[in-house]
């Protein structure tokens, strides 16, 4: 981890709502929000984001292209269906058969030179945050999150905006809950723990184009150890 990384780290406050918290089972439907909360100094423990308005618009408008309840509701239940790319899907297949890779690659991506150099880097993201995961001791070995992959990059995205979409009034509060709910119990189809959550949301964000992976580690790192935060303590979804 990079020296200014920690340094920024050492004075980050984990910020929580000590009036309106979610408690319950219903705060670890919530708390998929929490890395795309964090990056965004957004509260980590209630509905409300404590986020102005401006920053929300600018959020859901110029990152989401999200203007209304309609546009909410299609992008949302999109991020909910993302994890069928079957180019992906090879990418995370020749990761997993090294010595076959390049073959994999080759024989089964797309022949347009655009989306093959795009699932590529791709493929070399992924050979790299992976090293970055083991090394920060978030996961062992590749295959605590082989399964999961990066799905909950999605869904933890979805989260976080559907929180915004609330505070705005695209959706409603029964609409917003229903939705951190039904995408918990997606994910946790295939995904058990909250470190293996980490690193799927890391994986995602790096193998979608993210950048600074090492502070996105962090943040990580920060959710599921700092003594504030309500994801230390939690090993299983």
């Amino acid at each position: 981890m990079g020296l200014l990384s920690k340094l920024f780290n050492t004075f980050k406050r984990i910020r929580l709502n000590n009036r309106n918290a979610v408690v319950g089972q219903s705060l670890d439907y919530l708390l998929l929000s929490s890395l795309y909360a964090e990056q965004q100094s957004a509260y980590l423990n209630s509905y409300e984001t404590g986020l102005p308005k401006s920053t929300l618009i600018e959020i859901l408008e110029e990152y989401s292209a999200i203007y209304n309840k309609e546009q909410a509701l299609a992008v949302l239940q999109d991020l909910k269906k993302r994890n069928t790319d079957a180019n992906l899907e090879i990418v995370f297949n020749a990761f997993e058969n090294k010595d076959n890779a390049v073959e994999i690659l080759k024989r089964n991506l797309p022949n347009d030179e655009y989306k093959f150099k795009l699932y590529i880097a791709m493929y070399r993201s992924l050979n790299t945050i992976v090293d970055e995961l083991i090394a920060e001791n978030i996961i062992t070995h590749y295959s605590q999150i082989s399964s999961v992959k990066d799905s909950a990059f999605d869904y933890g995205k979805g989260a976080f905006l559907a929180r915004c979409c609330f505070e705005l009034g695209y959706l409603s509060e029964n609409e917003m809950k229903l939705y951190l709910e039904e995408s918990y119990y997606e994910l946790k189809t295939v995904c058990s723990t909250w470190s293996q959550y980490v690193a799927s949301y890391v994986l995602g964000r790096a193998i979608w184009g993210g950048s600074h992976n090492s502070g996105m580690i962090q943040i990580g790192l920060d959710l599921l150890h700092h003594k504030q935060s309500p994801l230390k303590g939690k090993t299983y979804l």
